[in-house]
Order: C-alpha cells, then structure tokens, then sequence
C-alpha cells in the first residue's frame, strides 16, 4: 500500500525517513474512553470484506467446483481414495498424532470425541454420507449451501455406549462409521437437532 492511498494530500508518515524497527509513537499509551468510543462508532456498518453475508449464486459455485476439477495436483474434490490408501495413511499416522503427541495434548485431557474427529475413517464417513445424500439437506432440500454430515445417533452416546478410550478401539467399532446413522443437513437445520453442540444425547427421527 503506497502513502498515497494511506494519508491525504500533505500528510507525512511520522516514521518517514526512519531505518530499521520502529516503535509506534503511541504504544503503551491507554486510549481514552472518548476515543474508544469513537473508534468503535467508525466501524459500525463496515464491512470486513465487500462479499459478508452474501451467498455465492449456484452458478459461481459450480464454476469454483469445476476450476478445482482442473487442478487434480492441488485439489481433490471428486476423488476419493481406496481403501488401502486410507488404511496406508491411518498406519503411517498411528501415534505420531494422538495422545502426548497431539498439537493440543493438555495434561493427557483431550477428548475422545475430537480425536475421532480427526481420524482418517472419520473423513470418508462424512464423505459416503454427503455423497449418498448429493450434497443435499435432507430436511429442506437446500443444496449449493455449506452442509453438515450429522449423527442422528449423537457420536459422544457412541462413544460412551462402546467405551471408546482411544482411537484404536474407535477403528474397531463398527457403529462409529454406518453411514445409515448420518444424514446432510445444512447449518440452520443442523442447529434444530436434539443432539447439536452437545445439547444432549438423544435420538431424532427423519423421513
């Protein structure tokens, strides 16, 4: 960004002429609540960004899906791996992410639910069920929209019905990845059901 997109006509940067790191002349200098309030007042209304709350048209979705079809090295939307891919990668990650090893480890307190979360099986359940759904809501029919693959049986019962303590006895519970206890929803159906945010446990019903 030049100056002159950054101070009026006039106007002269107060580090202009300066070498090397510089210190803002008003750091550690409190603002005054005066000032506050009138830094806030500036920015009510603007928006971050010329595109905030608008939705893209099903047009300029499916040219962004097709320019990711042309570039297979980067994306791989429209792909999906085999299942000795996925088993390869599974192995290869087995304990090098997972307990004292995880980005997150706190005191041995993470919990099973998001290391499921992040479990390679766990990725291409959510894509069986987008894909046998067509990337369609199944309770409004909204498509071209962002989605959710849902458990209509709520993933914590599973994992506490199972006693599931780690992800190798997740691997091994079959309940965990049927794809006939998922369902697509897009966000507002999604926030609707029994068991969303952990609201609770139990199950819901749909056509």
């Amino acid at each position: 960004m030049t100056n002159s997109t950054r101070f009026k006509k006039g106007q002269t940067p107060w580090n202009k002429g300066r070498k090397g790191l510089q210190v803002a002349w008003n750091k550690g200098i409190p603002m005054s609540d005066e000032v506050k309030a009138k830094v806030s007042n500036s920015k009510k209304g603007n928006s971050p960004a010329p595109n905030k709350g608008k939705k893209a048209s099903p047009e300029t979705i499916e040219k962004q899906r097709q320019s990711k079809l042309k570039n297979p090295t980067r994306y791989w939307l429209g792909k999906q791996r085999s299942p000795e891919t996925l088993q390869k990668i599974s192995e290869a990650k087995t304990g090098k992410y997972t307990g004292a090893n995880s980005w997150n480890w706190i005191d041995g307190r993470s919990k099973i639910d998001r290391l499921v979360r992040r479990m390679t099986e766990y990725y291409q359940w959510r894509s069986d069920v987008f894909t046998r759904d067509k990337w369609t809501c199944k309770t409004c029919g909204k498509n071209g929209c962002y989605v959710t693959a849902h458990h209509i049986k709520g993933l914590n019962l599973i994992i506490k019905e199972n006693i599931i303590k780690d992800v190798l006895n997740a691997r091994l519970c079959e309940e965990l990845w049927d794809i006939n206890n998922g369902i697509t929803l897009c966000e507002d159906c999604h926030k609707l059901t029994d068991n969303y945010a952990g609201r609770g446990q139990g199950r819901r019903s749909y056509e």
